[in-house]
């Protein structure tokens, strides 16, 4: 948060105050592509980094060209009464993090549009060309299938917004404030609350240092206050790095397994039989079960080497999750800091003003309970007016459990994944599936479906087609939320190197658990598809229905736990209610 030349803060401006500031030209706007531009290099903190986004090139530059890309960085913005997005940062962060993240925040619907558009292309043009066995066996498959529309989502994820047409304003203190003159910036930053307020939706990029800013709070107060939790986004810069490393890890493991198609062309044959040998001395006669076990290790052994990176990422998550919640838990604005002293006395000020009498805890709470049930009473709750005597106390009760809840509704606990989100990160995977099955295994599609046991081209493409979505569906997102409580648990133990050999072996296990369920489950259906019985149906669906109740269980519990939580909390609310009319009655009668 950008803050005055020197001597302090006197008075900030009321957020009711709007008309005096619009009249002012204080209130400016931005947009994405000036923000990202140089891979947003207004969020390093550095006097090169300035002049750079200003357009002045220097190693020493004189005051009139630091005045210079100061004038050119505030011109670009331009004169609003309202904007879309206010982005609340804390310059403890690095560049590169929030510039990843809002990549991710404006630009990845359009990275997973492009990217699946460029697919469809490809796949139409192809089979428009030739039919659809002509990429049976065919080098061009996994260059135009995978890395193709991999490459269009990475180039859209990181330059999206240069390109789209209409894209929301955006706040940004950097570029709405004038850094070299000094009385505009005073009164710019004094109307600081009038510029939250007149944001339709304030945007956190969450770092471990947000909630220590004493200006942070101070927005954050302002937006609770003018609209509410629902109003606020958090996105933690973590997200993003975390999301990028599951894609790139997924990438390689299928070019991995692409190459040793191409290098070694019977490399799998040769694996297979081997493995299978060992596993039959084990399981004895039960071929189908030992083929799809036989398949799932071969398909371990690929996945070992993205581990690694899986178990810095995961951690990374893990931990960062966590401490988001954790702080906002133990959150007291007392305990902020302020680089200059002179400016705490009238941001506390300002906070008081917007929670006095602990009016936005009182709506908050009637949004939460909503309408009574049938059969109930609504009774007007006599606040306690020593609760509310310090207003800094409400705005802390505030952050540790409203905004919090509705932290935990947006992006989960610190083991919640989504499954859309899941599904993102192995795009790869979702693309190679069409590799596997339009190549036809990396070999003509007549010899791969005769060695496979089809009658035809048709069913066997078909086959491997349900296989692939039903594995993509509901067996390979399972790895994320399975990883993430391995290590928890690991890490529940301490954290020393013991611990931590044990959370990478467990980042690898949870591959292994992946893909043995994805074996089993394709072996299963494509068993059916080639020789049905019964007994194999019945094993399939058995198989099915298990991998579902899990993705129910670990993708929609959080949901079903947090409806519960709210129905208990809103009871234990009512008999908090109860038990103050009660006292308050018996304290009346006593008198």
């Amino acid at each position: 948060m950008a803050r005055p030349a020197s001597g302090g803060l006197h008075r900030l401006r009321r957020p009711d105050s709007f008309d005096e500031v619009r009249k002012s030209g204080l209130f400016r706007s931005s947009t994405p592509c000036h923000l990202l531009s140089r891979f947003a290099i207004v969020f390093q903190d550095t006097l090169e980094a300035f002049l750079l986004a200003g357009g002045v090139r220097t190693r020493f530059p004189t005051m009139q060209q630091v005045k210079l890309a100061s004038e050119s960085l505030f011109n670009a913005s331009a004169e609003t009464d309202a904007v879309d997005i206010f982005i609340g940062h804390s310059w403890g962060a690095g560049r590169w993090s929030k510039f990843l993240a809002l990549c991710m925040y404006f630009n990845l619907g359009t990275a997973i549009k492009c990217a699946c558009g460029s697919w469809l292309l490809v796949v139409t043009v192809l089979l428009g060309w030739g039919g659809v066995t002509i990429l049976g066996g065919s080098y061009l498959a996994f260059p135009c299938l995978t890395y193709l529309p991999i490459s269009c989502f990475f180039l859209a994820f990181l330059f999206a917004h240069q390109i789209m047409g209409e894209t929301p304003s955006v706040w940004v203190d950097k570029l709405c404030i004038h850094q070299t003159n000094p009385d505009l910036k005073a009164k710019q930053v004094a109307a600081l609350p009038v510029f939250v307020a007149r944001s339709r939706r304030m945007l956190i990029l969450w770092d471990d240092t947000y909630f220590e800013r004493l200006w942070c709070n101070l927005e954050l107060a302002t937006c609770a206050r003018f609209g509410g939790a629902e109003k606020v986004e958090v996105l933690p810069l973590w997200l993003a790095p975390w999301l990028l490393t599951s894609v790139l890890s997924q990438l390689f493991f299928v070019t991995l397994w692409r190459v040793l198609e191409q290098v070694f062309p019977n490399w799998g044959a040769a694996w297979l039989e081997g493995i299978t040998d060992h596993v039959g001395m084990i399981l004895g006669e039960k071929q189908m079960l030992v083929v799809a076990i036989s398949s799932g290790m071969m398909l371990c052994i690929l996945n070992l080497p993205i581990s690694v990176p899986c178990f810095f990422s995961f951690r990374m998550k893990l931990r960062s999750h966590q401490l988001l919640l954790d702080q906002m838990a133990a959150f007291d604005v007392r305990n902020a800091k302020c680089t200059l002293p002179a400016d705490r006395g009238p941001i506390e000020q300002q906070v008081r003003e917007l929670f006095k009498d602990g009016d936005v805890l009182e709506d908050q709470e009637a949004k939460a309970t909503g309408d009574v049930d049938a059969g109930e009473v609504r009774l007007q709750r006599f606040v306690d007016v020593n609760y509310f005597r310090d207003p800094l106390q409400s705005f802390n009760l505030y952050v540790r459990g409203t905004l919090r809840d509705s932290v935990i509704a947006q992006i989960g606990d610190e083991l919640s994944v989504p499954w859309r989100t899941c599904l993102i990160a192995i795009l790869p995977m979702i693309f190679y599936s069409s590799v596997s099955v339009l190549g036809c295994d990396s070999g003509p599609c007549e010899t791969s479906s005769e060695l496979q046991g089809f009658v035809s081209v048709g069913q066997y493409m078909v086959t491997n087609s349900v296989v692939w979505v039903l594995c993509i569906a509901v067996a390979s997102p399972l790895t994320f939320p399975i990883t993430l409580r391995m290590l928890k648990f690991t890490f529940s133990f301490g954290d020393g190197p013991l611990q931590h050999v044990a959370a990478f072996l467990c980042c690898a296990l949870a591959s292994i658990c992946n893909c043995l369920c994805s074996s089993v489950l394709g072996t299963l259906f494509g068993v059916v598809m080639v020789e049905y019985s019964v007994k194999k149906l019945l094993a399939f669906v058995v198989m099915l229905v298990v991998l579902i109740m899990q993705n129910v269980w670990l993708f929609c519990g959080h949901i079903q736990r947090r409806s519960r939580n709210e129905i208990s909390c809103r009871c234990i609310k009512r008999q908090a209610v109860y038990e103050a009319v009660g006292g308050s009655l018996q304290a009346h009668d006593a008198t």
